[in-house]
């Protein structure tokens, strides 16, 4: 089993979670600043285990599903950690600042800026929704800055999901 960390569980981090354990190889552990995100989130079966931002490097795919404006920050120092082969995507509407933030970074090649659309007006663990993201479209930006592999890793993860792919550029 591959393993998968989701920073962020709310609606969004949460139901990529659900799917991607259902449909994946993957272990799912989670990271929220949220003691009550994460006590709710292994309740309902979202993560599979609680883990520390010290304890991410190793994984295969890390999901950032954090506040739009903290996105930034978080992939640099998420990019900072992570090994060379790692798949690390966040799932936030607006891309011009994050592709600013990580455009010089030593380990841009590894981060898909990604914007899945699909959600609801609920928010927390407990909004996680299983098939979600079915037949819903997903925006990648600024493909050609990834690493083939690495962004051949997140299409086939998408796919996955049942989503729609569209290139755009960042907005």
């Amino acid at each position: 089993m591959e393993k998968l960390v989701v920073i962020g569980l709310g609606l969004i981090g949460g139901s990529l979670a659900l799917d991607l354990k259902k449909r994946g190889k993957f272990k799912v552990y989670g990271v929220d600043q949220n003691p009550a995100h994460i006590k709710k989130a292994l309740e309902l079966g979202v993560i599979d285990q609680e883990i520390s931002f010290s304890e991410i490097g190793d994984a295969a795919v890390i999901i950032i599903a954090v506040p739009v404006n903290i996105i930034p920050k978080l992939t640099k120092q998420v990019l900072d950690v992570i090994s060379e082969d790692t798949l690390v995507f966040d799932v936030g509407s607006v891309k011009n600042e994050i592709c600013k933030a990580v455009e010089n970074h030593k380990k841009r090649k590894n981060f898909v800026a990604a914007h899945p659309l699909a959600g609801t007006e609920f928010s927390g663990p407990e909004a996680a929704i299983l098939d979600l993201f079915d037949h819903k479209v997903n925006i990648i930006c600024e493909a050609d800055k990834t690493d083939w592999r690495i962004l051949d890793k997140a299409i086939s993860l998408f796919k996955q999901l049942n989503m729609r792919i569209k290139m755009m550029q960042p907005v």
